[in-house]
């Protein structure tokens, strides 16, 4: 059966959530999982976290944010249309229990990856706290998805005030885990401050990747001195593990 999308949701010219309809990948998904996705036969395969499934209903959703190389994509969605090609749930899924407090951290454009993990926290009994860096008006969309499973929502200008905002929170309770993504400069800090106040840390890595199976290798990694590969590797890892510079380095060839 060749998957289609059921429902579109624009939130903006280039932010929009899109549901799509296959059984397999939504009894299969759990949080952290992604898939790729060719939206037509002459263009690329494109990595989307699934942020929400519905085996009920057969279905699940991505959310395609801020894609101004996309817009005319999302423009040209529409309910019915069916998808040539279509691979997942890939990766691993984040591993959840009831952790305590967890603290929650994305930019407005990487937000997303984190998403299910909330939920997912959230269900699993955990107290979870969310920072949404780089706020500005174009993220509004995502507050919404960022408040259902936040028992609170802080907003940062940048990433050295998110990162003066973990040190904050811990101050005035304990957190048991933390959990980021977004840009890896952003990731980098973050870590630095986590490991400073002895927090354990996650993060969801956003990566360029052709195949989304460990073909083409552009995803590797180097995480506690061996070579991984985000796509099937992670895309979480613990982030103490995470060589940043070496990571840096290898994006700056690749943008």
């Amino acid at each position: 059966m060749v998957a289609t999308i059921k429902e579109i949701h624009r939130h903006s010219e280039n932010t929009a959530e899109v549901v799509i309809a296959d059984e397999a990948i939504a009894r299969s998904a759990r949080a952290g999982h992604f898939v790729m996705i060719r939206f037509s036969e002459d263009q690329p395969r494109i990595p989307f976290s699934i942020v929400d499934a519905s085996p009920e209903e057969g279905t699940f959703t991505i959310i395609i944010h801020k894609g101004a190389r996309l817009t005319h994509l999302i423009n040209s969605l529409h309910p019915g249309r069916e998808l040539p090609n279509l691979l997942g749930p890939l990766g691993q899924a984040f591993e959840v229990a009831d952790y305590g407090t967890v603290l929650c951290i994305g930019d407005g454009e990487g937000f997303v990856p984190v998403l299910p993990v909330m939920h997912a926290l959230k269900d699993a009994g955990c107290r979870v706290l969310t920072i949404l860096s780089e706020f500005s008006e174009q993220n509004t969309c995502l507050v919404p998805n960022a408040r259902r499973w936040s028992d609170e929502l802080f907003h940062s200008a940048n990433k050295e005030r998110a990162a003066a905002l973990i040190t904050e929170i811990a101050a005035r309770e304990k957190v048991d885990l933390i959990v980021m993504t977004g840009p890896s400069d952003l990731l980098r800090l973050l870590t630095e401050t986590a490991r400073s106040l002895g927090i354990p840390a996650r993060c969801i890595l956003n990566m360029i990747m052709l195949d989304g199976v460990g073909i083409c290798g552009i995803c590797r990694v180097m995480v506690g001195g061996e070579r991984k590969l985000t796509c099937i590797d992670g895309p979480t890892f613990d982030a103490y593990e995470v060589d940043f510079t070496q990571l840096l380095n290898r994006q700056r060839n690749y943008v």
